[in-house]
């Protein structure tokens, strides 16, 4: 994904304009930045039909653990084209892979930029991923991107016939949990990482969802969840309309389709560009999808929220020690209230630089470095995703036994 924090928020004025002095006595207008924790901020008011008010209100609540994840694929770079990537070495990327895995509890690969664009040989490429990652007991989330060829842009038929075969081709694998189906389709200026920049993308976005839930259910593929996910956060006007565009366009059938609903977002990089707290910059994102944007498509507090895109880049002028924090303060942040917005998945953003020695701080997303040395962030992930994982279990995946839990020292000191 990436883009150009600036042009998300037009110039700081914008900002400004929305992060108004706050009191007890009166509501907060969006806090982005998590300046103030939920019991300082006083009840959204109404009507608020672009979201712009504050509606992290309510206190953290434990529920069901959260399945964690990371990205392994190279990021992908904002605009048209595609930045330089260092080739992956397998075997120190599994091995990073495994380290990260809890043991004996889920843990899932989300695999970014299926496209329509390269047919049946990107689906082969993909085949094949989804098969590696399986072997090393991880769950799989495919990323199903519109992204047409030139020629078919705008034609959803075509569209719809993709989607059905990615439910064919990757159903039978036990291990593939979830589709995304197109990625940002509120975000229309950056084609080589979003697909609002398409034809009909919002159509895309509504009748792939009910395509893709319809070919599972058809063929038995009952492991499959489907949903859709959303780039926080553009223009408050415009994501409103996008949201209530498609509960509107796609109706009873569009919201019996969604199994869940994502979120992208980068405090600290992107949209919000400055942050007071990264936890708390994290909750009033959940809270505005949750009690504000979702309700407008007419989804209902029973859809769980994937944290799909959540990540700090080092690089040019950000440090890893900054990256350490915005990850401690992320993860934690979902960890206290996934009961309270009713999380069930996070993905990190991502296992690996494209390449440490690039100029653009795009290329340095990864926990480890592009040469697979790790950053201080991944041992922290690591030891955060196995305190919190939740109790080990058994089953043919792990050995049939309960598995010890990873010492510290081996997240600390994953050594490839």
């Amino acid at each position: 994904m990436r883009r150009r924090g600036l042009t998300l928020i037009g110039c700081g004025a914008a900002l400004a304009a929305w992060l108004l002095p706050a009191t007890n006595a009166a509501a907060v207008r969006w806090d982005g930045p998590g300046a103030l924790p939920w019991y300082a901020t006083a009840p959204p008011a109404q009507p608020d039909p672009n979201c712009t008010e504050s509606y992290d209100t309510r206190p953290p609540r434990p529920g069901d653990p959260v399945e964690w994840g990371v990205g392994p694929l190279p990021a992908g770079t904002a605009g048209s084209s595609q930045g330089t990537i260092v080739p992956e070495n397998v075997v120190k990327a599994n091995r990073a892979l495994h380290v990260l895995r809890p043991a004996g509890r889920p843990f899932a690969v989300r695999l970014n930029r299926l496209f329509m664009s390269d047919g049946e040989a990107g689906l082969g490429r993909y085949k094949a991923l989804a098969a590696r990652y399986s072997a090393l007991g991880l769950d799989v989330e495919l990323q199903v991107r519109y992204h047409p060829s030139e020629a078919d842009n705008g034609n959803i038929a075509r569209w719809l016939d993709f989607v059905r075969r990615v439910v064919q081709v990757f159903g039978p694998n036990r291990r593939v949990t979830a589709l995304q189906i197109t990625n940002e389709v509120n975000l229309t200026f950056s084609p080589n990482t979003s697909d609002g920049a398409y034809r009909d993308a919002q159509k895309a976005l509504v009748q792939g969802v009910i395509a893709a839930k319809h070919e599972a259910r058809r063929l038995g593929h009952h492991q499959l969840s489907v949903g859709f996910n959303f780039a926080y956060r553009l223009d408050p006007a415009q994501d409103a309309a996008f949201w209530r565009t498609i509960g509107s366009s796609g109706g009873t059938a569009f919201r019996s389709a969604v199994d869940w609903v994502g979120v992208d977002l980068y405090p600290g990089t992107f949209f919000v560009p400055s942050v007071s707290d990264y936890g708390n910059s994290m909750v009033e994102a959940l809270a505005s999808v949750r009690r504000c944007w979702m309700p407008l498509a007419g989804l209902g507090a029973s859809v769980p929220i994937h944290v799909e895109e959540n990540g700090y880049p080092t690089g040019p002028g950000r440090t890893e020690a900054t990256q350490l924090a915005a990850l401690d303060g992320f993860v934690r942040a979902v960890q206290a209230y996934r009961g309270t917005y009713n999380v069930s998945r996070y993905s990190w953003f991502g296992l690996r630089d494209n390449d440490s020695n690039g100029s653009d701080f795009q290329s340095h997303y990864g926990l480890l470095r592009s040469d697979y040395t790790a950053k201080p962030a991944f041992g922290r992930y690591c030891q955060l995703v196995e305190r919190f994982a939740g109790r080990p279990r058994q089953g043919p995946w792990f050995g049939g036994r309960w598995q010890r839990r990873r010492s510290l020292r081996e997240c600390a000191a994953p050594g490839f």
